[in-house]
């Protein structure tokens, strides 16, 4: 409840399913996940949507999402850009930043 308290969720649902999930922490982008039988039908797009709309509302001028390898070209497709890397151990994390227009 903790994480819930901090963060604003973002939810996408098909009927009665939750086919995926994202949420805003601060200027930061967590948690983007859709369902893999839901991929490349734009849900990503409109969570991703939404998020920029709340933080530009709350005056976030640049959004941070750590992003898996996997994930990198979502990310980039959507304008964002590498800005350094991360590695913990064997795991390597892409930190990608955006700026949103005014």
């Amino acid at each position: 409840m903790t994480l819930m308290s901090q963060r604003r969720m973002f939810v996408a649902v098909a009927g009665q399913a939750v086919v995926g999930t994202a949420s805003l922490d601060g200027r930061a982008v967590r948690s983007v996940f859709v369902d893999p039988e839901w991929h490349r039908q734009g849900i990503g797009r409109l969570l991703m949507a939404e998020i920029e709309r709340v933080a530009r509302e709350n005056g976030v001028v640049c959004l941070v999402v750590p992003s898996s390898l996997t994930a990198q070209a979502f990310y980039a497709a959507l304008g964002f850009e590498v800005v350094r890397e991360q590695r913990e151990g064997e795991e390597r994390t892409l930190i990608m930043e955006r700026r949103l227009s005014v």
